[in-house]
């Protein structure tokens, strides 16, 4: 051998020794697809929560990827269902026959899932929904609250401690609901709850999910005088359920709602200061993931980064779910140890973000983890007032509470 050849030899095998740590530091990147209704009906879930989880993708890629697949990046592929369900099943079937990607994600509220389940069981392909009340597949986990130990659970619980400790008349309840599959689902489990703690149910109010205003449900709950009304509405039937309350000037009865029909930030902006200031301050509670004063460090601390990231949305519920979400996508990737399907399913089953860790932005006192029924096993909710500033107080339940209930007016 001369010298040119043991050169070239021992260059090559100077490659050789080098190429584990070049492949290491090349890891493939985690293609997850992001399904949200960035337009239609829905798209308030997507516009706030999008932006960051992009943000958080980022802070994950940049402190060093997935370490136990070397290093890889998460590269998230983003589709638009329009809020359309159907949508939501042809996108997921698009990402994963064409995209390269291995697990989904997204808002994938409680419509969107059930159209989405028939996709996901055919292709096998493991599912984390933000914001679905209940699963249908076994490949599918939500971090969203279930109708019964969540919604329902978490309302029917402060409404009786309204009764019992914060000396509230709550004698009677007038259902009032988005008239949807959740929000049907939660108002069959709250209705047993209440009834079961005595409290009389004096009639339902299903909210026309289509309709463009709600004066005649105002008018409806007007005339059953029921002590509380409550029920699980979305944000836009908030928003037209409030003007109809304010044009009426109805204050006689306690309003205890779940999800952003009470306590989404964006009502304030819809309804403007001074509708806002009459009615989301007075007789009305609302029920959240997520609140800005919760006596939790970790969730004020998410709060603080991403106001301070210029991220150009709110900081709300939305906000925080999608957060969380990348943390759950992060840890379940850490134990899976790779991308097929079988070690992502056993990476979802062995998830866990524990009470007091830095990565938990939900107020829950015993941690993330999923049940058997694949979703949170602590589904408890923050019951929240807001104050004429536009800003939440906690009320319950006590362990992150800020103030007691302001009583009736």
């Amino acid at each position: 051998m001369d010298r040119r050849d043991f050169l070239t030899g021992a260059a090559l095998g100077a490659v050789a020794v080098a190429m584990p740590a070049i492949v290491r530091a090349q890891a493939k990147p985690v293609r997850i697809g992001v399904i949200q209704p960035m337009s239609g009906g829905l798209a308030a879930y997507a516009t706030e929560g999008q932006p960051v989880f992009e943000y958080m993708i980022r802070q994950v890629n940049e402190a060093g990827g997935i370490k136990s697949l070397g290093g890889a990046k998460i590269e998230a592929v983003l589709a638009d269902d329009t809020s359309q369900p159907a949508r939501t099943a042809a996108e997921a079937r698009r990402l994963v026959t064409e995209g390269d990607v291995v697990m989904l994600t997204g808002s994938i509220l409680s419509a969107q899932m059930l159209a989405l389940t028939p996709v996901v069981d055919e292709l096998k392909i493991p599912t984390l929904s933000i914001w679905a009340g209940g699963v249908k597949s076994p490949y599918m986990y939500s971090l969203g609250f279930p109708y019964d130990q969540g919604y329902a659970q978490s309302l029917a619980s402060f409404i009786i401690a309204m009764k019992k400790d914060f000396g509230f008349k709550v004698d009677t309840a007038a259902m009032a609901y988005s008239n949807y599959e959740a929000g049907q689902q939660v108002n069959k489990f709250l209705k047993e709850k209440l009834a079961a703690a005595g409290i009389k149910v004096v009639g339902d109010v299903p909210l026309d999910t289509k309709a463009q205003d709600q004066t005649a449900a105002m008018v409806l709950i007007r005339s059953m005088k029921p002590d509380v009304v409550t029920g699980l509405v979305t944000p836009r039937d908030g928003i037209l359920l409030h003007q109809a309350r304010f044009n009426l000037a109805y204050n006689d009865s306690v309003f205890v709602g779940g999800t952003g029909g009470y306590s989404d930030s964006s009502l304030w902006k819809e309804l403007g200061p001074d509708i806002g200031t009459k009615v989301l301050t007075r007789n009305l509670f609302g029920m959240t993931g997520f609140s800005a004063g919760a006596k939790l460090p970790s969730m004020q601390a998410i709060v603080k980064e991403l106001e301070g990231a210029n991220l150009k949305v709110p900081i709300g519920q939305a906000a925080i779910q999608a957060a969380q979400a990348v943390r759950v996508i992060q840890v379940v990737l850490e134990k899976a140890g790779a991308t097929d399907p079988e070690a992502l399913l056993k990476g979802l089953k062995a998830f866990e973000i524990p009470f007091g860790d830095p990565a938990l932005y939900l107020a829950r006192s015993k941690g993330l983890r999923f049940g058997e029924d694949r979703m949170l096993v602590d589904s408890s909710a923050l019951m929240i007032q807001w104050t004429p500033e536009k800003a939440q107080e906690v009320v319950f339940p006590a362990e992150f509470a800020q103030v007691k209930p302001r009583p009736k007016s």
